[in-house]
């Protein structure tokens, strides 16, 4: 028997016209918030010109500031200048926790002092002349009789890396190029006690100077390390291996580094020619009291001479491992017991007190945090010249500032915590933002540091006058297909070389958070003629490129926080 089918009642007919009414609804809205959303990116966009560049340029990279040498006075009153428009702008301090001052009368009358959170990050750093006294003694020990060979600095041997007084007497054990490599099957550091030893190496590879060579070519392609990398990856391995200091010998350069001084006029460059060197900051050093001294490590480079003095005048040795054909695997350790060195170092050094800038805008998720920074710092005033340092680095504050300022122009919550920092001590070791990773609070979950350093200029390779060198961690390409389309889309017209490392480093403040594991975006436009120089003015910037960097990294940076890319 057919069943008739039910007929669906009045009630249903409504109830479906309520549901497609709410959908529409939530479609309208969903559209009208996305548009919205935009129109505040848009807002922030807008907010990125050319007179909001220059204005805090023009204070910063002026006179007034001195050159901003970390713990200076001028470099204080940019300081309290980055703070107070942190402040305008509306971003929240992030910096350490101060006491607000109490008048008399609110002391007598039983008032307690008042805490608040500071934008700035307090640290205590260690400074004096790189020049100390220092003292190398090479010994030749036997059974019967011990030889002392005093060292001449400059002549026989330079020292680096060093920030206090020690005195270190310990056998030597010389292993070869003390380069580790899977390719070429050689492992210096292999089944070899360096505890308490003196390490010897050589400088570079067999075959460094012969692009033909074997060696040459299988290193060249190793993308993970740079020849550079290769000589840092030397002393971090006799570091870990308990090694006191490390003695190496560059086959490749003449050693001599002392300037003659009877040549007339040989101190000389386009600000001052004469026999005495002027004061510079080249001539101080700058540490952060008891930074890692336990892995500190001693790096003495040596003449030829003195190499073949620790190899007993083994001159066949040296010949043939400098043959460019050289088997770097066939080389094994040699223990040399009875060769000794003596190295006592005294360092002058005094404390002083300098500071990162630090502010926040918390996100919808405050768990994760980017940081985007800048250095603040240059080189300072001496001679009768101020060194300015517009490009190095007011550019790359300026531009952090800038992003401040646009974030907040949205009035939005960002999808994750942004943190803007300022910081100092870069120019003498990156002092700051070595400070910040190592002291970073439990809650503080750092996913990406944006560092921009030096954004304006055109540098001496530069041929389209639009180069931006970005550099980035890999495994996150993403990045940059992000910044290709959005340079593409709003023709900013960058002629941006792109670059992926497993763990950037160089001399910018991203190298701290690279080395954390944290992973970096770098922005740089490359060195340029007047680098470190008094001639680093505003009128030799290009604010419209610069602009154009500061508007792509906030373009790329909305990208990154609404596609969540931290977990590419």
């Amino acid at each position: 028997m057919r069943r008739e089918r039910a007929k669906p009642s009045p009630f249903f007919f409504q109830c479906r016209s309520i549901m497609r009414y709410i959908t529409s609804l939530i479609l309208l809205l969903t559209s009208f918030c996305a548009a919205s959303a935009q129109k505040t990116k848009d807002a922030g966009l807008q907010s990125i010109t050319l007179e909001s560049v220059e204005a805090p340029l023009e204070f910063l990279a002026s006179d007034w500031t001195e050159g901003r040498e970390v713990g200076t006075k001028g470099a204080y009153m940019a300081a309290d200048y980055i703070a107070s428009l942190f402040k305008l702008y509306g971003i929240r301090p992030l910096g350490d926790m101060a006491v607000k001052k109490m008048s008399r009368e609110s002391r007598m009358a039983g008032g307690k002092p008042e805490s608040y959170r500071s934008y700035f990050q307090n640290f205590d750093l260690l400074t004096g002349p790189r020049k100390s006294e220092i003292s190398l003694s090479l010994i030749n020990r036997t059974a019967y009789s011990a030889k002392e060979l005093t060292l001449i600095k400059g002549a026989d041997f330079e020292l680096r890396g060093i920030s206090s007084s020690m005195e270190i007497e310990a056998p030597v054990v010389f292993l070869g190029y003390g380069l580790q490599s899977e390719a070429l099957k050689c492992d210096p550091f292999e089944k070899v006690n360096l505890e308490g030893k003196i390490v010897f190496l050589l400088s570079g590879f067999a075959g460094i100077d012969d692009q033909e060579s074997e060696n040459y070519r299988i290193l060249k392609s190793d993308s993970t390390r740079s020849f550079r990398q290769i000589e840092r990856d030397k002393v971090e391995n006799a570091r870990k291996a308990g090694a006191l200091a490390l003695v190496r010998y560059n086959p490749h350069r003449a050693f001599i580094a002392a300037n003659p001084s009877n040549l007339p006029m040989h101190h000389d460059n386009e600000y001052y020619e004469g026999d005495e060197k002027k004061d510079d900051f080249y001539l101080k050093e700058i540490f952060l009291p008891n930074w890692n001294k336990k892995e500190e490590l001693p790096v003495v480079e040596i003449s030829r001479s003195m190499a073949e003095s620790i190899l007993n005048k083994s001159d066949d040795l040296l010949s043939s491992m400098l043959d460019p054909g050289y088997q770097m695997s066939s080389f094994k350790s040699v223990n040399l017991p009875e060769t000794i060195f003596h190295l006592t170092a005294k360092k002058e050094q005094e404390v002083i007190r300098a500071r990162n800038v630090l502010g926040y805008i918390e996100g919808e998720n405050h768990d994760e945090v980017i940081v985007i920074g800048g250095h603040y710092d240059h080189v300072g005033k001496y001679n009768g010249f101020t060194f300015n340092g517009a490009d190095d680095n007011v550019s790359g504050t300026v531009g952090m500032l800038s992003l401040a300022r646009a974030f907040m122009q949205t009035g939005m919550k960002p999808a994750k915590t942004i943190v803007f920092a300022a910081w100092t001590g870069e120019e003498q070791g990156l002092w700051g933002s070595k400070y910040f990773v190592k002291n970073i609070p439990d809650d503080l979950n750092i996913i990406l540091n944006i560092n921009m350093d030096m954004i304006s200029r055109t540098s001496l390779k530069d041929s389209t006058g639009n180069y931006l060198s970005l550099r980035y961690t890999k495994g996150y390409e993403e990045y940059e297909q992000i910044f290709r389309t959005i340079n593409d889309v709003n023709k900013f017209n960058l002629d941006i070389d792109y670059r992926s490392e497993e763990q950037p480093r160089g001399g910018s403040d991203f190298t701290s958070f690279a080395m954390e594991g944290i992973p970096v975006i770098s922005l740089f436009t490359g060195l340029h003629k007047d680098y470190h120089m008094p001639n680093d003015e505003i009128e030799f910037m290009n604010l419209e490129k610069m602009v154009a960097i500061i508007k792509l990294t906030y373009n790329g940076l909305n990208e990154i926080l609404e596609k969540g890319l931290d977990k590419y």
